[in-house]
């Protein structure tokens, strides 16, 4: 059986942390061995480094999610990087999404740059939100370049043309449950056509129009992909577990 990874999931959110327990046990049962767990606001942080001490399954990763920075207070970067010091973490929720009633651009644009400098100065793998905001996404890493640790955009919905410019960068590309829900056009296609050794599989609990996808639902997600593709499902699995290691092994060390 593949060694599968969920590579982005929320377990610290209200909606799942009172069944975390029961959440692993099936991930496990699935063949699920690592879960990378996502912040998404300061206030996230600590609980997010509690679940990764207290199951070794969990990875964190610490960041501000750009639908929250308004409320993020002065010196948020100072206290990520004192954070990241004291505990073994990688860098995200952070991004860009330009869809109506966001953060203003100009605020998202500086708060992710500053998440892109922390991961390069700490060689720590990035997990990266974009929404509606492909063109500016590429600009600013073309300018400030992917952190060598390695970087994720999580839950990709972005077309295959813009996948192929992401994967040239060095970027690797995770595909979330809803990306494939009946409807969806672009997504499929950049499934289909994405690197074998780019691509990762997440179900972002708990978010995602049909509700709260489970971690265990992941060998489903890869058997979906592997007959879009017109793969191995037991071959995929395991390319994209040795890709999720490549990026956020160094978390589980």
């Amino acid at each position: 059986m593949a060694a599968h990874w969920d590579t982005h999931c929320h377990l610290q959110d209200p909606r799942c942390s009172a069944r975390v327990p029961d959440v692993l046990a099936r991930a496990r049962a699935a063949g699920v061995v690592r879960l990378v767990c996502c912040a998404t606001r300061e206030a996230d942080w600590d609980r997010v480094l509690d679940l990764a001490r207290d199951h070794p399954a969990v990875l964190p990763m610490l960041g501000l999610h750009p639908w929250f920075l308004e409320e993020a207070a002065a010196g948020w970067e100072a206290r990520l990087g004192a954070r990241l010091e004291a505990a073994r973490a990688g860098i995200g929720e952070c991004g860009l999404d330009f869809s109506p009633g966001r953060p203003d651009r100009r605020v998202q644009e500086a708060a992710f740059e500053a998440h892109l400098r922390l991961a390069a100065e700490r060689d720590l793998p990035l997990s990266i939100h974009c929404v509606r905001a492909w063109a500016a996404l590429l600009a600013l890493l073309r300018r400030t370049g992917v952190p060598p640790a390695g970087a994720v955009v999580h839950a990709y919905s972005g077309s295959a043309e813009t996948a192929a410019e992401l994967q040239a960068l060095g970027l690797h590309l995770s595909f979330a449950p809803f990306c494939l829900r009946p409807g969806a056009r672009k997504a499929p296609l950049a499934l289909a056509a994405v690197a074998a050794d780019r691509l990762l599989f997440e179900t972002d609990m708990p978010w995602g129009p049909e509700g709260t996808f489970d971690p265990g639902q992941v060998p489903m997600l890869v058997e979906a992909a592997a007959m879009l593709r017109g793969a191995d499902p037991e071959a995929l699995g395991a390319q994209a577990g040795r890709n999720a290691l490549r990026v956020f092994g160094r978390l589980a060390a």
